[in-house]
C-alpha cells in the first residue's frame, strides 16, 4: 500500500511538472516588438531554486538586481517572479497601474483560498471582499488614530519597562508582548489574550511564508488527503482554531457591551455599527478585526529589536537619543503629543526600517495581465516583489546604505532631508508599508507603537554591547551586576500593594510557567535557533554571512571550520529569522539602568496601574498543555 502510494506521488508530481511547463511556455510568449526581461535562467523545472539561500535570500536576490537591472525576473520552481530594486519603477508599475498590479498571489499552504476567503486583507485580490474591508480599516484606523490610541502604548510600555528592568533576558519576550498587548487593546478593549494573539500570528506567519508551511514548498501535496500529509493537517487545524478565537474574542465583547463596560476597541466599533460594513458571512467583521490583530502582533516588534541591535554595534547616537529625551520629556514617560519635539526619535525609527526591513522582500503583488516596461515584457501571471532590501540600499537616496545613520533624515545636505522638523522624519507612507492600493492601513498604529514604545526603553535604559571575549556560556542580555539588588527583582518596595499582586500583571519566571514559558521550552518554528534542549553540551552558533545558505547548526564547529571562519568577514548584524518577516535572531547586549530615581518611578506607575486593574496576566484558552491532542490548540511551530 505505501509502494502504491509513492508511485502515485511520484506520477502526480510528473503530471503536474509537465502540465506547468506547457501551460507556462504558452502564457510567457514574448510579444513582437518586446524584449523578455533578463534575469538568472536557472535549472529546468525548478528554476534558481537552487541558487536561493534560505537565510538572507533577500540579499542574493538584491546581487542578482546589480547583475541584472533594477527589474528582472526568474523563474522559482515553475513560476515566474519579477524583482524590482528601484522605488520609481515600483511606484510606476505598482501604484500607477494598480488596477492591474494590486491583486495578491495564490498561497497553497492555506486551506482557504487567501484571495477569495475574505479572511485575511492584506492577501486578499482586488475583489468585494477587499473593498468592504479595506473601508472598515479606514474607519477604525482613523478613529483610534484620532483618539491617540486610547493611550494604551502608553500604558503598556510602563509594563514593559517593569519585565525588562526584572528579566533583562528576556528582552524578546518584553518587546513582542508590548506590541502584542497593544494590539489586543485595539482590537478587543483587554490585553489577556496577548499570548494567544503572538500565538495566532506566529501559525499564520508559517501558513504565508515561502520558506515556512511545507504547503508552499510542495503545493501539490495540499490536493492530498489530510492522513497523507501532516503539514495539511496542522494547517486545518491551525485554521480552525484561530476562527474559534476570533468567534470567542468577539463574544467577549458582545457580553461586555451588554453589561455596558466594553472598553474602546476595533471590535466595539464594528459591533456598535454591524449592518454598516455590508460583511457576507457570519464571522467576516469577528476576522477584518482579528486580522488587524495579528498583522500588528509581531510584526512591529521586529523594528524595536532591530533598534536594540542598532544601539549596540552604532553606540554613538545613543547618547543624542539620551540627550533629546531628556530636554523634551525630563523625569517622566515619553508620551504622544511629543512627537513633534522628537525629531532624533523619529530619525532612529525611519533608519531602523530602512537599515533592516521587517519585509525585506516586500509584499508581493500578482499581475492579473500582460504588460510591459520600457520596451520589456512583463507576462500574466508574475508575481512582482518590490524588493525592500534593495530599494532602501539605492545609494543615490542613501549614501553610504549599508551603514545605520540617522543622521541622514536631520541634516542637512543629505538626499532625504526634509523640512518641517516638527513633521519630518516620519514612517508614514515610506516604502516598508507597500504600495499604491496595496499601502497598510495600520501604518500609523506601527508609528505610534515604535514610537512610543523605543522612546520609553531609551529614556529607561543604556544599551551596550557585549565585548566579543564574553564567554558564549553568559545569557542573552546581562543586567549590570552591581546594580541588580538596586532594580529589585521583585517589585518596588515603595508600592501600597503586595508583590504578588503586581507579579499578576506581568509574566514571571517565578512559579507555574507561563504561556510563553511552554513556548519557548517546548516548540521551535523556521528561522529561530535550535531548541536548546536538543544543544546537548554545545553552544548555539549563529551563522551571520551575507552570502549564508546554510540553516543553523546546533553541531560543535571542527578547529578546520573555526579556522576558515576567522578568515571571512562575518556581519553580526544579519543574524535574521528566515520567514516573510525578518527580525533579529537572540544576541547579546547590556541592559542597564539609567537613572534609579526613573526606575523607582516607572515601578510606583506601574503598581498603581496593577491597583487600578488596568493590568491583567494572560490566561489560556484550550486548556492542559495548550490544547495538545486536542481539535483546537496550538500546532507546534
Amino acid at each position: 500500500m505505501a509502494f502504491l502510494t509513492f508511485l502515485f506521488v511520484i506520477s502526480l508530481i510528473c503530471v503536474l511538472t509537465l502540465w506547468k511547463r506547457f501551460t507556462s511556455s504558452r502564457r510567457h510568449r514574448v510579444p513582437n516588438g518586446l524584449k523578455e526581461l533578463p534575469g538568472p535562467k536557472g535549472y529546468p523545472i525548478i528554476g534558481v531554486v537552487p541558487d536561493v539561500p534560505e537565510k538572507n535570500s533577500f540579499i542574493k536576490f538584491a546581487e542578482w538586481a546589480k547583475e541584472y537591472g533594477p527589474i528582472y525576473q526568474c523563474n522559482l520552481a515553475g513560476h515566474n517572479h519579477v524583482w524590482i530594486s528601484s522605488d520609481q519603477i515600483a511606484r510606476d508599475l505598482l501604484a500607477k497601474k494598480g488596477a492591474i498590479y494590486s491583486d495578491r498571489p495564490h498561497i497553497p499552504a492555506l486551506i482557504s483560498d487567501n484571495r477569495t476567503s475574505s479572511q485575511y486583507l492584506p492577501l486578499l485580490s482586488k475583489n468585494d471582499g477587499w473593498t468592504r474591508q479595506r473601508k472598515f480599516a479606514t474607519v477604525i484606523m482613523r478613529e483610534s488614530e484620532k483618539n491617540l490610541f486610547y493611550r494604551y502604548p502608553e500604558l503598556e510600555a510602563k509594563r514593559m519597562l517593569v519585565e525588562l528592568m526584572n528579566e533583562p533576558t528576556c528582552y524578546n519576550h518584553a518587546l513582542e508582548s508590548f506590541i502584542s498587548r497593544v494590539t489586543c487593546r485595539l482590537a478587543w478593549g483587554h490585553s489577556e489574550a496577548s499570548d494567544e494573539l503572538k500565538q495566532r500570528a506566529r501559525e499564520l506567519l508559517i501558513g504565508v511564508s515561502p520558506t515556512g508551511a511545507l504547503g508552499n514548498k510542495l503545493p501539490f501535496l495540499m490536493a492530498l488527503p489530510d492522513w497523507l500529509v501532516p503539514a495539511k493537517a496542522w494547517e486545518r487545524r491551525r485554521a480552525a482554531t484561530e476562527r474559534k478565537f476570533f468567534e470567542t474574542m468577539q463574544g467577549e465583547v458582545e457580553a461586555d457591551m451588554k453589561e455596558k463596560k466594553a472598553p474602546q476597541s476595533w471590535m466595539k466599533m464594528f459591533l456598535d455599527n454591524r449592518s454598516k460594513w455590508g460583511f457576507k458571512y457570519e464571522l467576516e467583521g469577528a476576522y477584518a478585526v482579528g486580522m488587524h490583530g495579528i498583522a500588528g502582533a509581531l510584526t512591529i516588534a521586529a523594528p524595536m529589536q532591530s533598534f536594540c541591535l542598532a544601539m549596540c554595534h552604532y553606540p554613538q547616537y545613543l547618547p543624542m537619543l539620551h540627550e533629546e529625551l531628556d530636554r523634551v520629556c525630563g523625569d517622566r514617560l515619553p508620551r504622544a503629543e511629543d512627537r513633534p519635539n522628537l525629531p532624533f526619535l523619529r530619525a532612529i525609527i525611519r533608519e531602523c526600517l530602512r537599515w533592516r526591513p521587517p519585509v525585506p522582500t516586500g509584499i508581493p503583488h500578482y499581475l492579473i495581465q500582460d504588460d510591459e516596461w520600457n520596451g520589456y515584457h512583463i507576462p500574466k501571471g508574475s508575481t512582482m516583489h518590490p524588493l525592500e532590501w534593495a530599494i532602501a540600499r539605492d545609494p543615490a537616496v542613501y549614501p553610504d546604505p549599508e551603514t545605520f545613520n540617522p543622521l541622514r533624515y536631520v541634516e542637512p545636505g543629505w538626499p532625504t532631508y526634509q523640512e518641517p522638523l516638527t513633521q519630518f522624519p516620519t514612517i508614514r507612507n515610506i516604502t516598508q508599508f507597500g504600495y499604491g492600493r496595496r499601502v497598510c492601513q495600520g501604518q500609523e498604529v506601527a508609528d505610534e507603537d515604535l514610537l512610543i514604545g523605543i522612546a520609553s526603553i531609551a529614556w529607561l535604559f543604556n544599551i551596550e554591547r557585549i565585548p566579543e571575549t564574553t564567554p558564549s556560556s553568559e545569557p542573552a542580555v546581562v543586567a549590570d551586576p552591581e546594580k541588580v539588588e538596586d532594580l529589585g527583582i521583585g517589585m518596588n518596595k515603595k508600592a501600597s500593594i503586595s508583590n504578588e499582586e503586581l507579579n499578576a500583571g506581568i509574566q514571571s519566571k517565578d512559579g507555574k510557567p507561563t504561556l510563553e514559558d511552554v513556548l519557548i521550552s517546548k516548540y521551535e518554528y523556521p528561522g529561530t535557533y535550535p531548541n536548546p534542549k536538543e544543544q546537548k553540551n554545545d553552544t548555539l552558533q549563529p551563522q551571520s554571512r551575507h552570502d549564508s545558505g546554510h540553516s543553523l547548526s546546533s553541531e560543535k564547529p571542527s578547529k578546520s571550520a573555526k579556522a576558515d571562519a576567522s578568515k571571512e568577514k562575518i556581519d553580526p548584524t544579519l543574524d535574521f529569522t528566515t520567514l516573510l518577516i525578518a527580525k533579529p535572531l537572540p544576541f547579546k547586549f547590556n541592559l542597564t539602568v539609567r537613572d534609579e530615581k526613573r526606575a523607582t518611578q516607572v515601578r510606583e506607575w506601574f503598581g498603581e496601574g496593577v491597583a487600578r486593574g488596568e493590568y491583567t496576566s494572560s490566561r489560556e484558552f484550550w486548556g492542559e498543555n495548550q490544547g495538545a491532542g486536542k481539535p483546537l490548540g496550538w500546532g507546534k511551530v
